[in-house]
């Protein structure tokens, strides 16, 4: 599915995404194809917690929490530098 799908059928709404294909030119992630995961209207909250539960069970899923009135999906990249405690 392709973002400008997503926005007409989700219009004006929060959603959790999963990039089904995706690439990285240079400091941005461009999603090719994307899923939907699920749909929580007008609650970030709600969408934020699900994101969260979902993340913990399977952390190598490239999910993300947006809302649909977005023209564009920008979405930076950051690179991590250092040592993570314990």
């Amino acid at each position: 599915m392709k973002w400008e799908s997503v926005k007409k059928t989700y219009n004006n709404q929060w959603v959790i995404i999963e990039a089904v294909t995706a690439h990285s030119d240079g400091e941005q992630r461009i999603i090719d194809d994307l899923s939907i995961v699920e749909v929580f209207g007008d609650d970030s909250l709600k969408a934020m917690h699900k994101y969260k539960e979902i993340h913990r069970d399977n952390k190598q899923r490239e999910l993300y929490v947006v809302h649909t009135s977005r023209r564009e999906l920008d979405i930076k990249e950051k690179t991590w530098i250092g040592v993570r405690g314990k």
